[in-house]
């Protein structure tokens, strides 16, 4: 009986050694969009994923957003993203916006 729960003690350790941290998880996820995992990696994520439901959540969240810029890119699309033909003046104000403002304003 000792020797089965230091068994199952030993595998449990080998388990988490192989389990990523969630920031890993984050990145594994984000790198499984553009390219197929190596096996202990994949092993490893999915691993984390039946654990941490944050990080399933969050890979859910990634794939809608990679399935999904491709089709705001699309000139077909119903809002597409502003382009080249961007008036001159909404450029301005667009600029004008994301400019950030002085910490310290200039004295008199």
């Amino acid at each position: 009986m000792r020797r089965l729960l230091k068994m199952l003690r030993n595998t449990g350790r080998g388990l988490a050694a192989l389990s990523p941290n969630c920031r890993e998880a984050s990145r594994l996820q984000s790198e499984a969009l553009d390219h197929p995992l190596a096996p202990a990696p994949k092993l490893g994520l999915r691993l984390h994923l039946l654990l941490c439901r944050t990080c399933l959540r969050y890979g859910r969240q990634l794939r809608l957003l990679h399935e999904a810029a491709p089709r705001c890119a699309d000139p077909a699309h119903p809002y597409p993203l502003p382009g080249p033909d961007l008036s001159p003046a909404a450029r301005e104000r667009l600029q004008k916006a994301l400019r950030p403002e002085p910490k310290n304003p200039p004295g008199p």
